[in-house]
């Protein structure tokens, strides 16, 4: 029976999984720039890197095997017009990954970089293609549709960091697309969310992903730039309105099950937001300011940590029914 049932895991492990290997990229840069602004230890940053590493690798080698075994039920999650969309949940893994071994290896961070900005590019040109071909019904304008897309703004976070020729031009290519379909897409799932029927409950968490294109634009625009200025403050200013918006969301969590096919994505959001007033706290030194920055960075670790360890209890307990009905 055990013998089946993991089986039945393998088959149906969902592609969004990889969502948790960018929330734990996110998390250590974003202690690695508490640990240089705060004078925090800077281990606690390393920590989680090593982590999204070997949760990486794990992922890799599983649905590798998946694909192996199980070539059908991939193929009908890349076709679905939604769970497709978790698929750039791993090109966003390897476009983050550099960024956590680049002080250690830093040829093999521009590999993997250029790899994964090559696969992002593709990956959104097919994704639009499909959207533009083939008539989309408005229900399934949800949050997911932002990650094909709004992926391409992950390629300067670390990019711009990399001594690679061209590399500021297609920075600033992936920026355009990015910073514009977030525009459009946003514009789309805001009027489903306003005029169609409602999210179920175990999916409403996702909205927190409303919340990371604008924290991504902030954070790339910043890098690009170098300057806090207007546009940066009202990037900044009304994506935290948005997190006030859904961020009660988060206490949906327990109601959802970790291996929905839309579930671990929406962690990287809230380090997307993290990061943010990490950096917008640099220049800001006062006390609402710090607060707010080192608020952000506890709640998120304490929700990413939560998540991973219900995640590993789910499979070790093999209690991951609930996928298989999804």
């Amino acid at each position: 029976m055990k013998y089946n049932q993991r089986l039945s895991f393998l088959e149906f492990l969902p592609i969004s999984l990889f969502g948790g290997v960018m929330a734990l990229c996110g998390l250590c840069f974003s202690w690695r720039l508490a640990a240089t602004h705060w004078h925090m230890n800077y281990l606690i940053g390393e920590s989680i890197g090593v982590l999204a590493v070997v949760a990486f690798i794990t992922l890799t080698v599983t649905y590798f095997i998946k694909c192996l075994k199980y070539s059908s039920s991939v193929t009908k999650e890349f076709q679905n017009p939604i769970s497709v969309c978790f698929f750039a949940t791993f090109i966003i893994s390897v476009l983050l990954l550099p960024g956590v071994l680049l002080p250690y290896f830093p040829k093999t961070a521009e590999v993997t970089w250029t790899v994964g900005a090559v696969l992002m590019f593709a990956f959104a040109w097919y994704v639009l293609r499909k959207w533009f071909d083939q008539r989309q019904e408005s229900e399934n304008a949800v949050p997911a549709w932002l990650l094909p897309v709004v992926g391409t703004l992950d390629i300067p976070i670390v990019g711009n960091h990399l001594p690679l020729k061209g590399v500021h031009e297609v920075s600033l290519i992936a920026f355009g697309i990015g910073l514009i379909f977030s525009i459009i897409l946003l514009t789309i799932i805001f009027s489903r969310l306003l005029f169609q029927i409602s999210l179920p409950e175990s999916v409403q968490p996702t909205l927190l992903i409303l919340t990371g294109p604008l924290a991504l634009a902030f954070s790339v625009y910043h890098g690009l730039t170098g300057v806090l200025d207007l546009f940066a403050g009202v990037l900044f200013y009304f994506n935290l309105f948005i997190l006030l918006l859904f961020g009660s969301k988060i206490m949906l969590i327990p109601a959802a099950c970790p291996f929905k096919v839309s579930w671990w994505s929406v962690s990287f959001p809230l380090t997307a937001v993290t990061f943010s007033t990490l950096v917008y706290s640099e220049y800001h030194a006062d006390l609402a300011h710090q607060l707010l920055a080192i608020s952000m960075l506890f709640i998120t670790t304490i929700v990413i940590a939560y998540i991973l360890f219900l995640t590993i209890y789910m499979i070790i307990t093999q209690t991951f029914a609930p996928l298989i009905n999804n």
